[in-house]
């Protein structure tokens, strides 16, 4: 068969799985590899329903705002703006199971708030000799699902947050005891997070009287639940849908085992597998990789479970080797330097991806923690409020900084301006909003302001910042008192941007993301020898791994101790994946 014969056939056969996929009958589970048109099988699957239908719509569930962007976009672009409104359904797994699984049983007043997090309003947990905000404890269901039963996650805390515990007088339990009453009166002033939204699905579902008046209403308005990036379902989640599937509703599950990266909050490879094969026999695979060259597919099959054959690559022919590139990683910041040439290892990878006609903007370095990946300052979790105010200040004189970090930057010194001005009312920024009568504008501009005026983070910032949160001209209502809203401790002082033009951002955050050209840094001596031996099916670092790689297009490259190097190539090379070592 000649080569544009052998192409056409590698396309006939993705599009056939499409298609298979596309036209299932629920129940289903539908596994499919990175790149293999996830977001194009269900859309296209959407636009099949009829025009005009007062009932039986389909909902479209994803864990990411952007993935729901994406859907209803794609059919607006397809002159179906129909399928986005009822009795349809497009969002995350957090709004639906809000919308119908928890709102219709919440009393009108308070007016129930769906939030983002705790981290979205003022929240300290009071009565101990610390002051930590409640957004820094992870909590967790029990495995039992009952959600009666839920803890304190201690093994997940933080560094600075489990500091703080250690040097407290308060031990565990008091500390959790005032954690959920804390929760609690938040609850009964009407804020949720998605974790409580689970708990109160969970508890109206396996309540009698609450889910014969649930259900009845879901199973008449959908015909069918899709479920996107199902590897990413916690126990609770798919708990959820195991008693959804029991009550009659047709579910679709779409997602990649491999990719289960969030192992934190409860989702794990073998749970989906487990509830796929209760829900159906006969999976319905997808295995068309759209987006990565072969050499790629290669590279990833050796990161994934089952020692199953390497995804076809369906639109690309590049050839282009894995590049594994000697690195001296610094042993505290990020200035990895590039063992044969000295030089920065982001310019080294830069230059290499030149070789390949990839430029700059086309590039992306990652890394499984933040502290070794060399970039922007990013805003990350469960830190201290002057550490957060500190990621803002910087991320407004950023250049090139995005609209979602400037944004995130505002709310942030809102906070903190809010907590001085306003430090006698709680809840959330829009109560204090609307109380004051504060437009939104007003409020994002001062805190913009303020923050663009603040110095350069250091060591010793907080008095600084004391002295210009006083000295700034306040907002109406405001009504200090005293030191309240005093940003206590130092910031963990943000890194700069270098000017690569290259992207940069940990795996975690990189789900729905390419690039043609991709670098993973692996500082840990040791990681070759957990390629060849761990099994990626109880090792999620692996899986990390995976996810990584298979964020390129073109060009895969790997940056690891000069040590390791030879051992690397020498495992690839033995599964028929080319490298050059540079």
């Amino acid at each position: 068969m000649s080569e544009p014969e052998q192409t056409k056939t590698v396309r006939a056969d993705a599009e056939a799985q499409q298609n298979t996929a596309t036209t299932v009958i629920a129940p289903a589970y539908v596994p499919a590899c990175p790149g293999a048109g996830k977001t194009h099988v269900i859309t296209n699957r959407h636009l099949q329903s009829p025009r005009r239908l007062l009932r039986q719509g389909r909902a479209l569930i994803s864990f990411t705002r952007v993935a729901r962007d994406q859907m209803a976009r794609r059919c607006r672009q397809a002159g179906r703006a129909d399928l986005v409104q009822a009795p349809h359904f497009i969002g995350t797994l957090d709004s639906f199971l809000w919308e119908f699984l928890v709102k219709p049983r919440r009393p009108a007043e308070p007016v129930p708030r769906l939030l983002d997090s705790w981290a979205s309003i003022k929240a300290p947990v009071p009565g101990t000799d610390r002051e930590i905000s409640l957004h820094r404890f992870p909590m967790a269901l029990h495995p039992s699902h009952d959600p009666a039963r839920e803890e304190v996650v201690w093994n997940n805390l933080d560094y600075d947050t489990r500091q703080l515990i250690e040097a407290s007088a308060y031990d565990r339990m008091a500390w959790q005891e005032k954690i959920f009453a804390t929760r609690k009166s938040l609850c009964q002033q009407g804020y949720f997070t998605g974790h409580e939204a689970r708990l109160l699905a969970l508890w109206n579902l396996h309540n009698a009287e609450a889910s014969a008046k649930l259900l009845p209403p879901l199973r008449s308005r959908f015909a069918e639940i899709v479920v996107d990036e199902a590897q990413d379902c916690s126990a609770a989640d798919l708990a959820i849908l195991q008693l959804l599937h029991d009550a009659g509703l047709p579910l679709i599950l779409v997602g990649d085992p491999d990719q289960a990266i969030y192992a934190w909050r409860g989702a794990e490879p073998h749970a989906l597998a487990n509830f796929a094969a209760r829900l159906s026999h006969t999976p319905h695979r997808l295995t068309g990789n759209w987006r990565s060259s072969p050499v790629i597919c290669h590279l990833a099959a050796t990161l994934r479970t089952g020692q199953r054959p390497p995804d076809t690559s369906v639109m690309r022919d590049d050839d282009i080797p894995v590049l594994l590139l000697p690195t001296r990683f610094a042993t505290s910041g990020s200035r990895h330097l590039h063992s044969p040439t000295g030089d920065n290892i982001v310019d080294a990878f830069r230059a290499r991806a030149e070789e390949y006609a990839i430029e700059a903007k086309d590039c992306l370095v990652t890394a499984y923690r933040y502290a070794t990946l060399p970039g922007i300052a990013r805003e990350k979790p469960n830190t201290n409020a002057i550490t957060s105010l500190a990621w803002a200040r910087t991320a407004v004189h950023t250049t090139g900084a995005s609209s979602d970090d400037l944004a995130r930057a505002c709310a942030t010194a809102i906070r903190a301006l809010f907590g001085y001005w306003y430090p006698g009312e709680t809840g959330g920024l829009d109560r204090i909003t609307a109380a004051h009568r504060l437009s939104a504008g007003q409020i994002y501009r001062t805190a913009f302001a303020f923050l663009h005026s603040l110095p350069a983070p250091h060591k010793e910032w907080g008095p600084q910042v004391w002295q210009a949160m006083k000295a700034w001209p306040p907002l109406p209502g405001a009504a200090p008192q005293g030191s309240k809203g005093r940003l206590a401790g130092k910031p963990t002082l943000p890194r700069s941007q270098p000017a690569t033009g290259i992207r940069t951002n940990i795996v975690h955050q990189l789900k729905g993301d390419e690039a043609d050209g991709v670098l993973l840094l692996l500082p840990d001596l040791g990681s070759v020898q957990r390629w060849a031996t761990s099994d990626p099916a109880t090792d999620e670092v692996l899986r990390v791994w995976y996810v990584a790689v298979t964020r390129a297009r073109r060009l895969a490259a790997i940056a690891l101790p000069e040590e390791e190097i030879n051992a690397l190539a020498q495992l690839l090379d033995g599964r028929q994946v080319p490298v050059r070592i540079t």
